[in-house]
């Protein structure tokens, strides 16, 4: 069985992860990972000239310098363990039943990849704990987005229990492979869908109406909507004004909406966003 696989850093975001990775794995039924990546330090290294060109004291200070690192190396050990263990009681005490905690070394990147085949959806916050506020996104969290295959949740400073979400339609091949994995997954089963298209002219196409008809026919209660703007602003409105609870989209396709996500306007929506983004492989 694939798991759910929450990234634990010990940022403001921590908890909202937790809560969300908890929600996830309940609703698709599926053990939860609690991983938590030490990143590799770049250790100081002793100069060759040292000693030769009245530097004699520069071997000292870099050992200093090893020791000091060592020691904080160790103390985010520590650290790193005792964050996974209250993320792990956190977790058993709000009903998950099947949990472990994974620490590794390297980058997060690299983590992610090694599991990405036992990997069903990932949650990691927007921003991790090189940034002080969620005003900021990750410098992690493109390059994850673009390399791991498995559905990601990415989260806010705080999460609510979706009882709503928005897929954002753009008629693309991708979109329509969105639509049959919204019918199927059981991460949404149960949640109102309102479904929506960012088009200038304001025209519904073909492909929208038989998508709503699709997820209709699924059993799924949707409601309908084109939208006219650019398209991070139309999205983030729509979703404040209906106050819905969850952004659903593809990660990649071929069109403004691939753009839109993988490219320059990624930042802006996931720092304007305050619901989790749910970018669905």
């Amino acid at each position: 069985m694939k798991n759910i696989v929450a990234c634990i850093d010990g940022s403001k975001l921590t908890l909202a992860t937790c809560e969300a990775s908890a929600w996830v794995a309940q609703k698709v039924n599926a053990p939860l990972i609690l991983l938590h990546v030490l990143d590799k330090t770049t250790r100081p290294v002793v100069s060759e000239l040292s000693g030769q060109i009245g530097l004699g004291t520069q071997e000292e200070l870099l050992n200093e310098l090893v020791e000091l690192d060592e020691t904080r190396s160790r103390v985010a050990l520590k650290h790193g363990k005792q964050l996974l263990e209250d993320a792990r009681k956190w977790a058993r005490a709000k009903g998950v039943e099947e949990i472990s905690k994974l620490q590794r070394h390297g980058s997060l990147q690299e983590s992610l990849i090694d599991l990405e085949s036992e990997l069903r959806v990932l949650v990691i916050g927007k921003s991790g704990e090189d940034h002080s506020t969620s005003k900021n996104i990750g410098s992690q969290l493109e390059s994850v987005i673009r390399s791991i295959k498995a559905h990601t949740l990415v989260v806010s400073e705080t999460f609510v229990t979706p009882s709503s979400y928005m897929i954002a339609f753009d008629g693309s091949a991708t979109s329509e492979k969105l639509i049959e994995k919204a019918m199927n997954t059981p991460l949404l089963a149960g949640l109102e869908c309102h479904l929506v298209m960012v088009d200038e002219a304001g025209n519904k196409s073909t492909a929208f109406d038989q998508a709503a008809m699709r997820l209709r026919e699924a059993g799924l209660s949707v409601n309908e909507n084109i939208l006219s703007g650019r398209v991070d602003e139309a999205l983030l409105n729509y979703q404040q004004e209906q106050q819905l609870d969850m952004i659903v989209m593809g990660a990649f396709g071929h069109s403004k909406l691939r753009q839109f996500f993988v490219g320059s306007n990624t930042t802006e929506v996931l720092v304007k966003s305050a619901v989790p983004l749910l970018l669905i492989r």
